[in-house]
């Protein structure tokens, strides 16, 4: 029985179950109406047997008079035969009507079986086309699943176009390398100049394929939500120690609040030299470049501040995309990946906090980030 309702499909099953609720409801009220009758007859016996007590033997009922219970008899007899062909018209309508529900239920389900095997063939744009008439469920269930697609067809975009960025990014600068090679393997006697011009240039190749490669495994890690290490950082010495590290160059301290932050410092740190790093690009090796911090309500904002030529607000959101240069500054040349935003929008989002680029008043571009966890240091009393 149970391998037999194994095979049955959903047109199948619905329908029987229909029809078992029909004749289930079919045999509850004729088990009550027999009942009924059965209790209606008892009565009529009894009834009758107390008027024959009471009458007088002359005026007993003669042989071959009808008895009171036929009438009984016979309706219970009608009402078995009726409840029988009602039964019968009822099962079959159950059956009918239980099969085209069903087979209208389950055709969001067959459209979405044949949209599954599309997109198994490696086809992600077909879609579920609502239907007004479907039931709310069906709809329900029909946009969740094209909310999938779009999801999955937008993931796999995004990681075609990183890996065809990521294969340019590398192509660029081994064909460099292998042009000076080849230019300095044309001549069988290179001079000692020569020779350390093609290799200065080759090292400063590497370092550039060394760090496309280090910030594409950050950015590999971060994807996988690579655990943190949090831990109480006091605030403004951390913040302190940029300001005086000269490998960013000269960087101005602001604002800089008393207190702790609950945040992974490596990681905090990545960010924040990533952000210099780009601020620096931005304004130039004379260029002024801030680091200033406020905090409200347990959260603190970092700022990086910078009197470059700023960021056009059309390309304020598309910064943080991956390999994405806004600015002639930003070009190959100037050291960058296109990969220091994006690695710092991972690493905030991480933490649970936000990133974001405005204007700002040294007149260049602002790049701000939220993060959750600041303490403020309490304020200590003076004794008198």
């Amino acid at each position: 029985m149970k391998a037999t309702w194994a095979r049955l499909g959903l047109r199948g099953r619905l329908a029987l179950s229909i029809a078992a609720i029909v004749l289930s409801a079919f045999v509850a009220v004729f088990v009550v109406v027999r009942h009924e009758m059965d209790s209606e007859s008892t009565v009529i016996r009894h009834e009758e047997a107390r008027e024959a007590a009471a009458q007088p033997r002359s005026a007993t009922r003669e042989r071959g008079e009808p008895s009171p219970l036929s009438p009984v008899g016979d309706a219970q007899d009608d009402v078995e035969r009726t409840f029988g062909l009602a039964a019968g018209f009822a099962l079959a309508a159950a059956l009918v009507a239980g099969y085209l529900v069903a087979a209208r239920t389950a055709a969001p389900l067959r459209r979405m079986a044949a949209t599954a095997a599309a997109v198994d063939g490696g086809d992600l744009s077909p879609r579920i086309g609502p239907e007004g008439s479907a039931p709310v469920e069906a709809r329900t269930l029909a946009e969740s699943f094209n909310h999938m697609l779009d999801r999955l067809d937008g993931a796999f975009s995004r990681q075609r176009q990183f890996v065809s960025d990521a294969s340019h990014e590398l192509r660029t600068p081994l064909t460099a390398i292998r042009g000076q090679l080849e230019v300095l393997a044309r001549d069988e006697q290179p001079e000692a100049v020569e020779v350390r011009r093609v290799e200065a240039v080759v090292i400063g190749e590497m370092a550039r394929i060394e760090r496309l490669v280090e910030d594409l495994l950050t950015l590999a890690r971060l994807d996988e939500e690579a655990p943190l290490e949090p831990i109480e950082i006091p605030l403004e010495p951390y913040l302190r120690h940029f300001g005086e590290d000269s490998s960013a160059g000269s960087i101005e301290l602001g604002e800089l609040p008393a207190g702790t932050l609950r945040a992974d410092p490596g990681r905090l740190t990545q960010v924040i030299r990533n952000l210099l790093a780009n601020a620096r690009r931005h304004a130039g090796p004379s260029g002024r470049i801030e680091l200033s911090a406020s905090a409200a309500d347990g959260r603190l904002t970092v700022a990086i501040d910078d009197d470059g030529p700023g960021i056009p607000p059309a390309e304020r959101e598309r910064v943080f995309d991956r390999f994405h240069r806004s600015q002639a500054s930003r070009d190959r040349g100037s050291g960058g990946s296109g990969l220091g935003l994006a690695i710092a929008r991972s690493i905030v989002e991480l933490h649970g906090g936000r990133i974001w680029v405005e204007g700002s008043p040294l007149g260049g571009a602002r790049v701000a980030f939220e993060l959750p966890g600041f303490a403020p240091r309490p304020t200590q009393l003076g004794t008198a």
